[in-house]
């Protein structure tokens, strides 16, 4: 190896680095002054996004990542008494409240095909039978307290008012206060009979238009208001509860099920052969619309510019440090100066 290859690589191995980062500076600066769509063709991103998911759904590493992140969050907030609203920054909290508060009314047919589900018309239908019944419940105790209280009133009497001196006329009390009672019962068991048969169509047709009445009330601008309302104060009870439930909450929903639905999906969507195609298309699109334009531009709108240079430089000259160190960049580097 001649000299100054020597004294150029002791120089790129140097401690301080001074040569090394001057190259690094030189590949972020000359990086975000490219265009974007000249950095990488939309083919060659495309191709690594497909690559990346592929190798993310294949094998069990990535799963077994995550099975072990799941249990570690288990372990890290499953005994915690304390609430979400301690690690709610107020820089969120504010934007959040503003938005979950800001009054909405829904289209009401978009309402109603959302809630016209079976389970929130088995919900409605439970509630109508349960109204009906107590209602059933209630004409019983009046029948029992009013007409059926009427004929053992009348006998009582009789026999108070005429004892034994009238005997036979408190008979024929009696005997009316008995037949007010059979006939407050039969009159309550033809209801009841009557009733049976029509409290399924009732409630049936009730629950469909309680569905519509629901949809009807949300959708109402005049009730804005009141759902903003009713979607803060969900907020205020989540974050006011101990974290531990939460974790409890969460785990009913089994977390490693949710992911292996997820990496499913993910292994069908890169799977497709025209994946590769339509994600090229997508960030061409994308990458077009940005013109000329260039990641340093931006980041100098935003006033990130040379924040963004000096740590990007401070990470490309690390890598770059341990490249040079390696027998590998000195053989290559050893080969650039022989002739």
């Amino acid at each position: 190896m001649t000299s100054p290859a020597n004294r150029a690589l002791e120089k790129l191995r140097d401690p301080d680095r001074a040569s090394l980062a001057a190259l690094a500076r030189m590949i972020v600066e000359q990086t975000t002054a490219t265009p974007l769509r000249d950095i990488a063709t939309p083919r060659w991103i495309a191709g690594q996004i497909a690559a990346a998911l592929e190798a993310s759904t294949r094998g069990d590493r990535v799963r077994d990542w995550v099975d072990q992140r799941i249990t570690s969050e288990r372990d890290r907030w499953g005994d915690r008494d304390e609430t979400l609203r301690g690690y709610l920054p107020d820089e969120v909290d504010a934007p959040l409240r503003e938005l979950l508060g800001r009054p909405y009314a829904p289209s009401e047919e978009m309402v109603f095909r959302m809630i016209d589900q079976p389970a929130i018309r088995a919900l409605i239908r439970q509630i109508l039978s349960n109204t009906v019944s107590r209602f059933r419940q209630s004409l019983t105790k009046v029948d029992e307290g009013v007409l059926g209280g009427l004929g053992g009133r009348a006998a009582r009497k009789g026999r108070g008012l005429f004892g034994q001196r009238m005997g036979r006329v408190s008979e024929v009390a009696s005997n009316l206060g008995g037949v007010a009672s059979n006939l407050a019962g039969a009159v309550r068991d033809e209801l009841e009979s009557s009733m049976d048969g029509r409290v399924k169509d009732f409630v049936q047709q009730a629950s469909k238009e309680q569905i519509r009445a629901i949809a009807r009330y949300i959708s109402d601008p005049e009730h804005a208001e009141g759902f903003a309302e009713l979607r803060l104060a969900i907020l205020d009870v989540v974050i006011d509860t101990p974290i531990r439930e939460l974790a409890a909450e969460t785990d009913k929903l089994q977390p490693e099920q949710v992911v292996d639905i997820v990496v499913g999906a993910i292994r069908s969507l890169v799977s497709a052969d025209d994946f590769v195609a339509r994600t090229e298309q997508r960030i061409g699109q994308i990458l077009e619309e940005t013109g000329d334009g260039t990641l340093g531009a931006w980041l100098e709108e935003v006033q990130l510019l040379e924040v963004w240079t000096e740590t990007t430089t401070e990470l490309v000259t690390t890598r770059l440090g341990a490249v040079v160190e390696t027998d590998a960049f000195a053989d290559w580097w050893h080969d650039l100066f022989t002739e």
